[in-house]
């Protein structure tokens, strides 16, 4: 059995998907096997939870950053990765600390997408 913090993570991903494929609740939840009360009982959770993501406050990594990375390019190499979350992108070379990380965003890894 799937717990709540893995359901709202699977429906936020669900959500994505709908609207990313521009397909209605109604297309959605008959393609799915989906009734549109669950649906919608899931997005009010989701958008709950959205909610409380964004009083998450970032620190500023701006700092950071030598001259050397900032006269680089911006697309990563194949030993930095990128996280993003929400309008949020951020490149992480191979060689930084993820807890000096998750301690410098202070964000729950849960909620990130890492490429």
């Amino acid at each position: 059995m799937k717990t709540t913090t893995q359901n709202l993570m699977l429906w936020e991903q669900r959500i994505k998907e709908r609207v990313q494929n521009r397909m209605t609740i109604g297309e959605w939840c008959k393609k799915n096997g989906v009734s549109k009360y669950q649906y919608n009982y899931w997005k009010r959770r989701v958008s709950k939870k959205q909610k409380t993501d964004e009083e998450i406050t970032f620190a500023d990594i701006s700092s950071i950053v030598s001259n050397n990375d900032a006269n680089r390019q911006h697309s990563a190499s194949a030993s930095e990765f990128q996280i993003f979350f929400k309008s949020m992108q951020v490149t992480v070379p191979s060689d930084f600390k993820p807890t000096a990380l998750a301690g410098l965003m202070k964000l729950n890894v849960g909620s990130v997408a890492v490429n």
